[in-house]
């Protein structure tokens, strides 16, 4: 469905760009702010990984924090507020991998922050910092009991 025929039916599309420009051998959309929705629309609740901000009032920190971890996923989330340390706190708070305050994109621009998904988004292990390698690996363990000693665990290895 069309950008705007979803803002007519849904919500309302402010400062938004025409259709999608080519720029450097890519398809680029405009940032897009989206007004009028709420927490039953799909924009709202699912991940949208496009320039799309969806706007919506809320009563206060505790709600803002109920509707953004009533989700199925959790990789990334954004607070803004005038006190660092009120903003740390909602943060906190959020089920996200990793959250930037007072910046849209801080979790995708800063590589040694490492962070894993939570619920359904990504795939696992963190993809920034020197942990990012260990989503490539496979860890298993050994363990071998040498003793002779009873063990209250399981049977005698002794005849």
């Amino acid at each position: 469905m069309a950008l705007d025929a979803a803002a007519g039916v849904h919500g309302r599309a402010l400062g938004h760009g025409v259709g999608i420009e080519r720029h450097g051998g890519g398809h680029w959309c405009r940032p897009t702010v989206l007004s009028g929705v709420d927490h039953g629309m799909l924009v709202m609740t699912e991940e949208t990984f496009g320039p799309v901000l969806p706007v919506m009032a809320v009563s206060g920190p505790g709600e803002a924090v109920a509707l953004a971890n009533d989700s199925v996923y959790g990789l990334s989330a954004a607070v803004f507020a005038a006190d660092e340390e009120q903003a740390r706190a909602v943060a906190a708070r959020l089920q996200a991998g990793a959250v930037s305050i007072n910046d849209a994109g801080l979790t995708a621009l800063v590589h040694e922050g490492e962070k894993n998904s939570f619920r359904l988004s990504g795939l696992g292990g963190s993809r920034m910092g020197p942990a990012s390698i260990g989503r490539f690996l496979r860890r298993r363990a050994f363990l071998v009991n040498r003793s002779d000693a009873a063990d209250p665990w399981w049977h005698s290895t002794k005849e």
